[in-house]
């Protein structure tokens, strides 16, 4: 018997006491199985869907024989090195129309088509179970024809290959090589979901490497998918190779992707539809994380978090330690970054124009300038000189630079250079 959350036993539980049966079905028995929270449930009844909705009330109605019941909640994370998710769960009642065997002919996978009883016996007409304890992903039906109506199942399928390590059957490998073509060019929108969701399973290797053994990597970066530079090549078998050495973050590994791709990045990175956070902190990661790496001192780092903040940094700073990971590169930069960082916090170093003891009302006052635009530059300004030393965070030492700096152009261009004698 597999486990139920909460919300679902008190479902059946309440048919229970109707005096109905309930068969559980689908993809909450392969992900449950496989070791996962199961967030849809398909429960079959032969209640009718009357009662079911005078039962659930709060159910919303989806067509004839299907009444859903939606106890989830999204959490949104607070970091972006952390990935949103859903908890609860949704359960769909369908009302059933002849025998639960019947029925399981509508899923699209041995897998998915087997279902359990409330008492915990089986029903499993297509063999799912034991290829599900061989990892081999067998259709129910006509697979190529299937395909033919819907060609992003094949993004489905992949879906099980990142998530459970699932090898595919002669038949779904060869539809999909067939249709190569009408797969490529599926939903984007479900490419991209399905394609984050694969990526940042169990076995990102192994379907980063079925993407590319199958020829689509076009679907997931446009034209040039098909012509990548050796060097892309090498680094793409690398990532492979190595990606589930790193965290699941949907965004770090979609970054660690994108990256392999040096020559297109740009148009790789926007042949799908990204959200504009994912664009905003993938765009720029092809400059920002090699500009971080070659920050070897407080003051290059200070200046480098001041200009984008801590989330962005710590974003960039977890992606360049997965590349470290992935392409097995010497981690003693990071190492030595990391104390730098320890360091600043440690000793709360100013790093942000906030930091400052004066602000653009005290350099007003001090008759330096009259101009509100002209006040606020220059405090940007003074944190090259507290960036250096944090002892010069002194009133009257930054409004000294200040009056500087509004007085003289090359004092303002040459602010960071160290002259030498």
């Amino acid at each position: 018997m597999i486990k139920r959350p909460d919300e679902i036993t008190q479902i059946i539980r309440k048919f229970d006491r109707a005096g109905y049966d309930v068969v559980y079905a689908g993809q909450c028995i392969t992900g449950s199985i496989m070791g996962e929270e199961a967030l849809d449930w398909d429960l079959y009844t032969e209640c009718p869907q009357d009662k079911v909705r005078e039962m659930f009330p709060d159910g919303e109605a989806l067509g004839k024989r299907t009444t859903r019941l939606d106890y989830t909640e999204f959490v949104e994370s607070t970091h972006v090195n952390e990935a949103d998710r859903f908890e609860g769960v949704v359960a769909d009642i369908i009302t059933l129309e002849g025998p639960i065997e019947e029925q399981l002919k509508v899923y699209d996978f041995t897998c998915e088509a087997l279902g359990e009883h409330s008492n915990g016996a089986s029903v499993d007409p297509f063999g799912g179970r034991n290829d599900m304890r061989q990892k081999l992903l067998k259709p129910v039906g006509d697979f190529d024809a299937k395909l033919k109506k819907q060609p992003d199942l094949a993004w489905k399928v992949l879906r099980y290959v990142g998530l459970y390590g699932f090898d595919l059957n002669r038949e779904i490998f060869n539809a999909i090589q067939s249709n190569r073509e009408l797969v490529t060019i599926a939903d984007k929108d479900i490419i991209l979901n399905e394609f984050t969701t694969a990526i940042t399973g169990n076995y990102a290797g192994k379907f980063l490497k079925m993407l590319s053994g199958l020829g689509l990597l076009e679907a997931i970066i446009g034209p040039e998918g098909s012509s990548a530079m050796p060097r892309e090549k090498k680094d793409y078998e690398k990532l492979s190779d190595n990606i589930d050495k790193t965290k699941k973050i949907p965004l770090r590994r979609l970054g660690l992707f994108y990256l392999v791709f040096d020559r297109h990045y740009k148009k790789a990175l926007h042949y799908l539809p990204q959200d504009e956070e994912s664009l905003d902190y993938l765009e720029e990661a092809k400059r920002l994380c090699p500009k971080l790496h070659f920050c070897r001192n407080d003051e290059m780092l200070k200046d480098y978090i001041s200009k984008l903040g801590w989330r962005k940094y710590n974003f960039y700073d977890k992606l360049l330690k997965a590349q470290n990971i992935v392409y097995e590169l010497d981690n003693q930069q990071q190492v030595a970054r990391d104390a730098i960082i320890k360091v600043i916090l440690h000793q709360h170093q100013p790093i942000f124009v906030e930091d400052l003891v004066i602000d653009a009302d005290d350099i007003i006052e001090a008759g330096i300038t009259d101009d509100p635009d002209r006040a606020e530059y220059l405090l940007e300004l003074l944190l090259t000189p507290v960036h250096k030393d944090m002892e010069n965070n002194e009133r009257d030492t930054l409004l000294k630079f200040a009056r500087g700096f509004n007085k003289s152009r090359l004092r303002r261009t040459f602010r960071d250079v160290k002259w030498l004698r």
